[in-house]
């Protein structure tokens, strides 16, 4: 049963509580942030989330992503404490076929679905606390310049050729697809369709003729950047992936669509008839934040870090790095991924019925309850699940009982009664271990959990990192029942 009031860390002892079945299932433990080990580059860093498609209302994995730039942010600033050093964007990705076909669906326009569907995703961060320093919207003049002048950089460097693609394309994915990565489903009617291998959507044959970037130039460039750069990608297994993915032909990639077919996107500069490819005006936000193409973006592109599902692996690390070799700029610092939230084991899905609304959880199990659990249960390198038991078990243990329990004693009347955090009486507990006197009540004990709190802001600065630091980093170290045995009578 979840104790509200004690996991907001205000004193307030009520305990009110929210009862639920019993959780079944094993526990996961969720691993530290991700990057908190990366040295302070030139005093600067820059954090992105991906761009959210505005074709659905927001859900518990959108919040997650967003939630993990916030962190590491959050992180860096504790450690660069000058807010113009750090800066952290998310925002909303409003161009495509996929949008243009949802918002007919509503029996909308277009800008009238991702006006509607930018300002959940809005809500949504102000109410989870997302410190965002720019939130932008693909249908924003200023993006329209980047991409077109990040369009014109890639023509005039010879990369952009016109010619005829033949080809499966998938709506839901917004990607181009190689017979390889087909297979045949039986579907609604019975009847055998073609749908993605990797997503499992529903993909149709498509011959036009586009604009294509040479994307084939880049396999080596690319091999040789993962090769000098290890930490290029993490965790360690989507690396491999990268490498794996590098491993196989890399094709010439169609970057326009006819605009006939495609309305809702930005035009190609001197060809109507053409629309830029969603990704790459998708992938130009990044750019678009820092000033691009202006000169200011030079002096933050180079501390850049995204944060990003494991799902838009290969647009964030083979098509965006090529582009930007294309463009003759540098890569990304960093690219953390992190896998998805399923529901009760299933994939979270509309026609399942089981997609988690985040702003519901916020309310229920407050802000920093529900940031809680999403940052303790995730792991990057697998798929957890959901279910409300696990969040109610998680928050009662953690937040109520240890942490909710260390609050209540440092703060009683009876063992603090002005409310203060005096330095330690050297009386009875002086600076060095083994010393005696007849006021002295420390014991060896109590050292080593002084010396391990001390220790513990590097431990998880070296260790930040890794996936399995949350083996060795603990919470336990700070909210052991020795602790709190300790704490309840240990005073001078």
């Amino acid at each position: 049963m979840l104790r509200i009031s004690a996991f907001r860390l205000l004193g307030c002892i009520r305990y009110s509580r929210i009862s639920l079945p019993q959780e079944s299932g094993p526990r996961h433990y969720g691993s530290c942030p991700l990057g908190a080990h990366d040295e302070v580059r030139d005093g600067r860093a820059y954090f992105t989330t991906p761009i959210f498609y505005v074709n659905a209302a927001p859900h518990i994995g959108h919040l997650y992503s967003a939630l993990l730039a916030d962190a590491l942010c959050r992180h860096r600033r504790l450690r660069v404490p000058v807010a113009a050093a750090t800066r952290f964007s998310t925002g909303t990705d409003e161009h495509g076929l996929k949008i243009q076909q949802a918002a007919a669906t509503a029996g909308l326009a277009p800008a009238e679905l991702c006006d509607r569907v930018s300002a959940q995703f809005q809500q949504l961060f102000r109410e989870a606390g997302i410190a965002s320093t720019d939130f932008i919207r693909t249908t924003e003049a200023r993006h329209r310049l980047a991409v077109q002048h990040f369009w014109e950089v890639l023509k005039a460097r010879g990369l952009l050729y016109k010619g005829l693609y033949e080809g499966w394309y998938c709506a839901s994915d917004e990607c181009f697809l190689p017979e390889a990565k087909i297979t045949w489903q039986q579907g609604p009617s019975g009847d055998a369709c073609p749908v993605s291998l990797e997503s499992g959507h529903p993909v149709s044959w498509t011959k036009e003729e586009n604009y294509i970037f040479r994307l084939s130039h880049f396999r080596e460039p690319l091999r040789q950047w993962l090769r000098d750069d290890p930490q290029a990608v993490i965790p360690q297994p989507f690396y491999h992936a990268v490498l794996q993915w590098l491993e196989e032909e890399l094709p010439d990639l169609s970057v326009s669509r006819k605009s006939s077919h495609l309305h809702w996107g930005i035009p190609v500069p001197g060809d109507d008839s053409q629309t830029i490819y969603v990704w790459l005006d998708a992938l130009v936000n990044y750019l678009t934040v820092i000033g691009y193409p202006d000169a200011e973006f030079k002096s933050w592109w180079p501390v850049t870090s995204h944060i990003i599902g494991k799902d838009i692996l290969k647009f964030h690390a083979i098509y965006w790095p090529a582009l930007l070799l294309g463009a003759g700029m540098s890569l990304p610092h960093r690219i953390y991924v992190h896998s998805h939230w399923t529901v009760c084991g299933q994939k979270m899905s509309k026609s399942l019925g089981n997609v988690v609304d985040p702003r519901t959880c916020l309310e229920r199990y407050t802000v920093d309850g529900f940031r809680y659990f999403l940052l303790r249960q995730g792991v990057p390198n697998w798929d957890c699940d959901y279910y409300d038991e696990k969040v109610v078990k998680l928050l009662d243990s953690e937040l109520a009982d240890a942490l909710g329990g260390l609050l209540n004693r440092c703060t009683a009347k009876r063992i603090n009664p002005s409310g203060t955090y005096p330095a330690f009486c050297t009386a009875c507990f002086p600076s060095k271990s083994g010393l005696v006197g007849p006021l002295v009540r420390a014991q060896a004990e109590d050292y080593a959990l002084v010396s391990a709190v001390t220790a513990l802001p590097q431990q998880v600065m070296v260790k930040g990192g890794n996936d399995q630091c949350s083996r060795d980093l603990k919470l336990d170290l700070v909210i052991s029942p020795r602790l709190h045995k300790r704490t309840s009578q240990r005073r001078c």
